[in-house]
């Protein structure tokens, strides 16, 4: 049985990137990533319980759930609210100087998390619909703080060098419905001043999508293939599809689904990990077999591949193991070289035993795909994902490194061993680590929050990994708990799929019952039975 370590994100500080913006009130800041922060390191485990007569029947089978979304006025706004005119805390004083460019009569000075001090501003919202945010701060330390909206966390911002003058940082896409909101700026690392905020309607939620590119990156790719590509592009948008990863071949998460739910997810996740050739055990593993069965049921399948390091301790850790991407990277073309000419490049030193046994192992990981090739079965492949994080040793060596792989792994696949039953699905989740765009297909993130914040729609992590890329499907790669279907279609974010981690996150504490229900019996979301390939 497989065992394998999640990480909690926190997406807070999305745009960390004021640092580049720290000269003034000149520019404003939109939604970007390069760095996520990881809290806490949950354990996934499987708890084995007997199955029960009552267990065995039948589910409740539940009427289709409509989408329900609020009716949004797009109208012109454009309001200011000035800190000064604000009730002003303890600790805190309206100044002039000595930082310039404010507006109004002056700015909040000395707002400070160590003085747990906070400013609430009142505003009456016009209309129902989607705000930009913006606020004009800045610091003489790097400072954090939240931006509250009827009681509710909508973001939290760094700024993160000292700032002679201020700072525009834009939150786009806030929902706000028409009426009284109070908009709270309080600070939970450092003192900040506050000139004002800004608060303007949202278009960029309803520009016209990118247009997704009508075939897989692969020119070669099967007619099963192109047909899976094709399903992803026609519901794209419209509809969400369901996935889930499995611990083991019992499949006992998509038995849960279906008894909890009356559906089976759509996508079945797993992962190629014991077909690693350095502590793996291809001949017992079931991982091809469980996915044809799968196949034959009409499901998709979605693989992931959990590289144990090729040489060394086998793990997918950094931490854990003592091999280093940078000494398998040659600048010889070795991608296309038959096995007996690469073990005589090792002998001859020409390259690594790094790069050798790193090759070796992507040759065993074809070997297990061609099963399914063989058997005309299209997958949603994600290898090398977080990439950015640099938690596992893929990553750890930074993006050239990583790039090189991609193209490596691509490449030996595709073209040398001619696997063309693959839909490739970047997840390197920073753009410095994005990868050639003629070698993938789907662009997607993995998504973890803590159980007291609200999943929602993601739509900051949508539009950030939609301006990082062009013409691909976006997606949850995996995620801690569910989206929420309606505020996804009011927010016009709507992921192509999700892969929801087994356990805990099938647990009530992540992902509650009646969430699953919503939305496996949702209007707009695809099932087991949706797709005939």
């Amino acid at each position: 049985m497989r065992r394998r370590w999640k990480h909690i994100f926190e997406w807070s500080i999305s745009i960390a990137v004021l640092s580049g913006c720290l000269t003034g009130c000149a520019e404003t800041i939109s939604q970007d990533f390069e760095d996520f922060e990881i809290l806490t390191p949950v354990a996934t485990t499987t708890t084995t319980t007997e199955v029960t007569e009552a267990e065995t029947e039948p589910p409740v089978q539940y009427q289709e759930i409509a989408v329900e979304t609020p009716e949004i006025e797009q109208t012109d706004v454009s309001l200011t609210l000035e800190a000064e005119d604000t009730a002003i805390p303890e600790y805190c004083s309206v100044a002039i100087m000595p930082r310039l460019g404010y507006s109004g009569t002056g700015y909040l000075s000395n707002l400070s998390a160590d003085n747990n001090t906070s400013i609430t501003m009142e505003v009456e919202i016009p209309a129902t619909q989607h705000y930009d945010i913006t606020v004009i701060a800045g610091c003489d330390t790097s400072s954090t703080y939240e931006i509250i909206a009827n009681n509710e966390t909508i973001y939290t911002l760094e700024i993160e060098t000292e700032t002679e003058n201020f700072v525009r940082s834009t939150i786009q896409g806030i929902f706000l419905s028409e009426g009284t909101c109070e908009i709270i700026i309080k600070p939970t690392d450092g003192t900040i001043d506050v000139d004002c905020i800004e608060l303007t309607n949202n278009t960029s939620l309803y520009e016209e999508d990118t247009a997704i590119a009508d075939t897989p990156v692969d020119s070669e790719a099967s007619d099963n293939t192109v047909k899976l590509y094709q399903f992803l592009t026609e519901h794209y948008g419209s509809e969400i599809i369901t996935g889930q990863y499995v611990s083991d071949n019992t499949d006992a998460e998509l038995e849960k689904i279906y008894q909890t739910t009356g559906k089976y997810p759509l996508i079945r996740f797993d992962d190629l990990q014991p077909y690693s050739l350095n502590g793996g055990d291809a001949a017992s593993a079931t991982v091809i077999d469980d996915s044809l069965a799968w196949a034959e049921k009409g499901g998709i399948v979605g693989l992931i591949w959990s590289w144990n390091a090729p040489t060394g301790t086998a793990d997918i850790y950094t931490k854990n193991t003592t091999f280093s991407l940078e000494n398998a990277i040659i600048d010889e073309e070795v991608a296309l070289c038959s096995d007996s000419e690469l073990s005589a490049m090792s002998e001859s030193r020409t390259i690594s035993e790094d790069c050798y046994a790193l090759i070796q192992d992507i040759d065993a990981i074809a070997e297990a795909l061609q099963i399914l090739a063989d058997a005309d079965v299209p997958v949603l492949w994600r290898p090398l994902m977080e990439a950015s994080g640099d938690w596992y040793w893929w990553g750890a060596s930074g993006a050239d490194a990583y790039t090189w792989l991609w193209d490596l792994l691509y490449t030996r696949l595709t073209d040398y061993h001619e696997l063309h039953n693959l839909i490739w699905i970047w997840n390197g989740q920073s753009d410095s680590y994005l990868v050639d765009e003629d070698k993938y297909d789907i662009a997607s993130l993995d998504l973890y929050i803590s159980t007291d914040e609200t999943f929602g729609s993601r739509y900051e992590q949508y539009v950030a990994l939609r301006n990082m890329t062009t013409d691909k499907i976006l997606a949850i790669s995996e995620c801690s708990t569910l989206p929420d279907i309606n505020t996804m279609f009011r927010d016009n974010a709507v992921w192509s799929f999700f892969g929801l981690w087994y356990s805990p996150y099938l647990d009530e504490e992540y992902t509650s019952d009646d969430l699953l229900i919503h939305v496996y019996n949702s209007e707009a979301s695809l099932t087991l039975g949706d797709y005939t390939g």
